[in-house]
């Protein structure tokens, strides 16, 4: 059975704010009812019970019920800061129980030997007081028992001791009654408990739904920014290359749209791990391996970054193994060590190993601009980012923090930060210790280090000619024969009843059919195995279900020619 989360002491405090709500401003009914009540009693036994005590217990009544009054209007202009709910609870519990005394006085008071309608009259008249405290008290149900409890033991009592089975059946009527309206009253409490925790959800749901929205226009208008810079830039670069005839100079500037391309793909590569993330698309392939071959990947990956910016990185070797997802755990250290640099103006990085047990700790220690106590939650947030970055540098998305903490959650990896504004951060996640052992290499061969796609058969299938025209020229460039077209029966056609070896689809093609289809309908064609895999522009969590459940990769576009290359060297090998 699943176990609801405890409630948190902010909602407890609220729900009982609009308990105390009730008792103060709706028991003002209950008070007019009360005073009606009275007056209706008073008159009634006007003639058959001393008329002292009737005035004298209708203005003691009257006198309670202007002070019960005061009482709601004091709570109503308490100020902002008096959040005591406790102490205005008690009050009212205390003047809710000095009137359920002052009606069994009135048991005793008011009721008249030998006259059993009068005596009838009067449980007439208590047991409403019973109904109308269930209406407006029950909401809480120790402040229904103050009231009630008082008046329904001393009727069991004066009318028990009438000595005769009528009187004996009121008086057990009354027992019955209380335990009956007790158990209503309880349900009518957890009822509105109930309704107001729902409320408080709903309410918390749309506030967070208003975040999301704002943080998500928030990151449109950075996205749009963030990929329009490079993209105007490989434009300006492109029109330039076109007339230059400079053998240095086209260099340069194959060089800087390079730089352009791999700025937009890092952007889509952090859209599209949130996006894998939030549909849940992601399986970890754990195993064991040595640490360092992560910390060398660091290190080659950010060195040149570090000098660039005068920073130092140090990355201490370490010959533990880990079990985990290698390639999980390496986008993890990526955006550490990414953010660490970033965010690092003087000084530099450290990266290295700590084993505790039976676990083995990656820290990546930084100078930088670090984080302040109240941000160290927050900055694990999708789009969240701690003030602006150094002079001359993209401020990025603010997802790489949310990715690291997603991919964590997901393989059970704890990761910590410690933190000093202007001092620098460390982060540390926490990985399984494995057993060291000699790893063993594979011996050198030609066959190892050939290319696997060289005079391959590959179809491409995709409904976009300049798509078609990049990926031939691409694939032919590793050596590969390449029939393109827009559908399958296209390319069953360009095929000829020649067997293709590897089948590359965009998802969504012409009249509505499906990458998967067209995969599919080929393999039919040839009655085998072919292997294949998607590539589509659509990150939403139902394509990357529907590619999960067809057994084919997915690659997403914009594709990095190294990441394609990889997928076709796989399935090829």
């Amino acid at each position: 059975m699943r176990r609801e989360p405890a409630p948190s002491p902010e909602a407890d405090k609220a729900i009982l704010a609009e308990q105390l709500r009730v008792l103060y401003v709706e028991g003002q009914r209950l008070i007019l009812t009360g005073v009606a009540a009275a007056l209706i009693l008073v008159w009634v036994l006007w003639d058959h019970v001393p008329r002292a005590i009737l005035l004298g217990w209708l203005a003691v009544f009257c006198l309670y019920s202007l002070v019960r009054a005061a009482m709601a209007r004091a709570w109503r202009r308490r100020a902002a800061s008096d959040t005591d709910h406790r102490a205005w609870m008690r009050r009212v519990q205390w003047a809710l129980a000095v009137g359920g005394s002052m009606w069994a006085a009135a048991c005793f008071l008011f009721y008249v030997p030998d006259h059993i309608e009068y005596q009838l009259f009067l449980v007439t008249m208590l047991l409403g007081a019973v109904v109308s405290g269930l209406v407006t008290l029950a909401v809480y149900l120790p402040a229904y028992l103050a009231f009630v409890t008082p008046f329904v033991a001393a009727t069991a009592i004066r009318y028990g001791q009438g000595g005769d089975p009528l009187h004996w059946g009121i008086a057990l009527a009354a027992i019955v009654t209380f335990f009956l309206f007790i158990n209503f009253a309880r349900y009518i409490q957890n009822s509105f408990v109930e309704s107001l925790r729902l409320r408080m959800a709903l309410a918390e749901r749309n506030r967070e739904v208003e975040r999301a929205n704002l943080a998500k226009s928030r990151f449109l208008a950075a996205a749009s920014h963030d990929l329009r810079q490079p993209l105007h830039a490989l434009n300006l670069f492109a029109a330039q290359l076109s007339h230059q005839a400079d053998p240095a100079e086209r260099a340069r500037l194959v060089g800087r749209i390079d730089a352009a391309i791999a700025s937009m793909n890092e952007l889509f590569n952090a859209l599209l791990d949130m996006s894998k993330l939030d549909a849940g698309v992601l399986t970890p392939d754990i195993a064991e391996f040595p640490v360092g071959h992560l910390l060398d990947r660091v290190e080659t990956t950010f060195t040149a970054a570090a000098r660039e910016k005068g920073l130092h990185l140090s990355v201490v070797p370490s010959n533990a193994w880990v079990r985990t997802d290698i390639i999980l755990l390496e986008r993890i250290l990526l955006n550490l060590v990414s953010n660490a640099v970033r965010y690092t103006s003087r000084g530099g990085v450290v990266v290295g190993c700590r084993r505790r047990g039976d676990s083995v700790r990656i820290e990546v220690w930084d100078s930088g601009v670090g984080v302040a106590e109240g941000e160290q939650r927050s900055i694990f947030g999708e789009f969240y980012q701690v003030g602006a970055p150094p002079p001359g540098q993209r401020a990025g998305l603010g997802l790489g923090l949310s990715i690291v903490d997603g991919l964590c959650r997901l393989l059970g990896h704890p990761i910590e930060l410690a933190s000093r504004p202007g001092k620098g951060s460390r982060f540390a996640v926490t990985v399984p210790r494995a057993a060291a052992r000699q790893a063993v290499e594979a011996p050198a061969t030609l066959e190892a280090i050939a290319n696997p796609a060289r005079d391959k058969l590959i179809v491409v299938i995709d409904d976009d000619l300049l798509v078609l025209d990049g990926m031939r020229g691409l694939l032919q460039g590793w050596g590969c024969r390449v029939v393109t077209a827009d559908s399958h029966g296209a390319a069953l056609a360009g095929l000829a009843g020649q067997q293709p070896n590897l089948v590359i689809s965009d998802y969504f093609l012409a009249n509505g059919t499906t990458g998967i289809d067209a995969i599919e309908r080929l393999r039919k064609a040839f009655a085998g195995p072919i292997p294949a895999f998607l590539i589509s522009g659509d990150t939403t969590s139902e394509r990357m279900r529907e590619a999960d459940a067809s057994g084919l990769p997915l690659l997403h576009k914009p594709v990095n020619p190294m990441a394609l290359r990889s997928m076709v060297n796989q399935l090829l090998r």
